[in-house]
């Protein structure tokens, strides 16, 4: 069975086949069934703590914007999914389907959706953010255009037609483990008491795996082995793939890294379940989170 994290299983059909159908998607976009999941800088249309729809008749009508152009998501139960930015539009105008409807950031209420939701919020959002950024070709400035309904950008100068695609950033995170205890550590601009799994992004021509014995040694001072595997997790501030490892210490003499944490200490399991005064877990949507209730979980 396949474990799905927060943000992942919005339960559609991507349909990738159908991207490059162009006849195909110029009828989805005029079928009144079509929902539209809108984005309006950066924030996502909800109601009731739900996602929330427009139609294409919604959007009749509304200044044109080149970004404006429909994103295909992908096909669900009910019918195609769309993210269209319409991040040049008055925010009163976005949330206009009804008086309940609000233009919130993900990051603040993600735990407070359907997972299904937070998912497909994400999706929408994360196409949204990486086509606003490749506006422009990186190779010789010109605009770029979109092809394949929103999933490449294609340099329009001739000379060049670089191509560009969605970007995922690949990191690594890890419980770091010694003699029955776990290492978690504060960067130093974490609210409150939080402690978390040292995490980083893997480098060009590295694995992840030795992704996970640099940062665990360049962070902790520690040296790593046993990496194991537990589970993956996208992560949408702003565009990561977290991979998620345990990994066993081969002693416990933490030397932290000062440009990077401002702590770090061992805890015991039965300290992470009763929580001493001043330390704060992740938050339950991120894979931190679901590594180190597994952890506590194996005893």
């Amino acid at each position: 069975m396949v474990d799905v994290s927060h943000y992942s299983g919005d339960l559609i059909d991507r349909a990738s086949e159908l991207r490059r159908d162009d006849q195909w998607i110029a009828a989805r976009l005029r079928d009144p069934a079509t929902r539209l999941v809108p984005v309006h800088q950066g924030r996502n249309l909800l109601r009731d703590r739900s996602a929330a729809f427009l139609t294409p008749g919604d959007v009749d009508g509304f200044p044109d914007d080149p970004l404006m152009e429909p994103i295909f998501l992908g096909i669900d139960e009910v019918g195609p999914l769309f993210a269209v930015d319409m991040s040049h539009l008055d925010e009163r105008v976005v949330a206009g389907p009804g008086e309940d409807c609000v233009l919130e950031e993900l990051y603040g209420i993600a735990t407070q959706l359907f997972r299904r939701d937070a998912s497909l919020l994400s999706h929408a959002a994360w196409l949204v953010r990486w086509r606003h950024h490749h506006r422009y070709c990186g190779v010789c400035g010109h605009v770029t255009g979109s092809r394949e309904a929103g999933h490449v950008r294609v340099c329009t100068n001739d000379a060049c037609r670089t191509l560009a695609f969605p970007r995922t950033d690949p990191a690594v995170i890890m419980v770091t483990e010694f003699a029955d205890r776990c290492l978690l550590a504060r960067q130093k601009n974490w609210p409150g008491g939080l402690h978390s799994c040292l995490a980083g992004f893997v480098e060009p021509g590295e694995s992840a795996e030795e992704a996970v014995v640099r940062e665990v040694r360049e962070e902790s001072g520690l040296e790593v082995r046993d990496v194991r595997y537990h589970a993956t997790q996208p992560w949408p501030y702003p565009s990561s793939l977290m991979l998620g490892y345990f990994a066993v210490a081969t002693h416990d003499a933490v030397v932290i890294d000062r440009d990077e944490l401002a702590a770090a200490r061992w805890f015991t399991r039965e300290e992470l379940v009763a929580l001493p005064d001043g330390v704060e877990l992740p938050r339950r949507d991120s894979i931190a989170r679901s590594l180190i209730d597994a952890w506590i979980a194996a005893r």
